[in-house]
């Protein structure tokens, strides 16, 4: 298991350190995927970071969005209504920084299975939907992320698992000896709920990556 430590700004005062993290998100614009979902817990980690945002239903709400976000829900649901509208191949295309979390990483991949269709091969995986059980089966643990000094608090709710990736896709995220995170370039695949944890360091990571 990879667990990098990140000494980042070691040694400088917290509040030069805050500064710094708020001038380097200037100037991004957030588009969280609103169809269906939580994304309202998305948008309140944007809101505790102070970057702007704004939700995604249609293909014209994608104009100036700098940094995408798909957030977990029902992907049978959310595949229905974005191709109906025209949003799904706009998704598709989106060159900005993608973070997937929960139903967002099965969307995100490749191939799905349980049952099986095809994804928007944003990332070269294979996942496994529902494959922890039912929403009575959703559960709590924390496991490692390599950004992340300490544990990470990692909620899986009916999450997906990561059955398979090809050789260009990073491993960034583990529970136990399982691979709870890959990504791959700019765009970031994560099984549990970020979002849920309290803790805003995986966006502000995210909203680190570049185009």
């Amino acid at each position: 298991m990879q667990n990098l430590k990140n000494n980042v700004g070691a040694g400088l005062e917290p509040a030069l350190m805050n500064k710094k993290k708020k001038s380097e998100l200037v100037n991004k614009l957030v588009g969280v995927l609103a169809i269906q979902g939580d994304f309202e817990a998305h948008i309140k980690m944007i809101k505790e970071l102070e970057v702007d945002y704004k939700e995604i239903r249609n293909p014209h709400d994608l104009a100036n969005v700098t940094h995408l976000i798909m957030p977990g829900g029902e992907s049978t649901t959310i595949r229905l209504v974005a191709q109906k509208n025209g949003l799904w191949d706009r998704l598709k295309k989106f060159a900005g920084p993608i973070m997937g979390t929960c139903m967002g990483s099965i969307l995100m991949a490749k191939k799905i299975e349980s049952p099986s269709a095809d994804g928007m091969n944003l990332i070269d995986m294979t996942i496994s939907r529902n494959a922890y059980g039912r929403q009575v089966n959703s559960f709590t643990a924390f496991g490692k992320i390599e950004f992340i000094k300490n544990d990470y608090e990692m909620v899986f709710i009916r999450a997906p698992k990561i059955m398979s990736f090809g050789e260009d896709i990073k491993p960034i995220a583990w529970l136990d000896n399982e691979i709870t995170g890959v990504i791959y370039k700019n765009r970031l695949a994560l099984t549990f709920h970020p979002e849920l944890s309290g803790d805003t360091a995986v966006h502000n990571y995210f909203l680190n990556l570049t185009a």
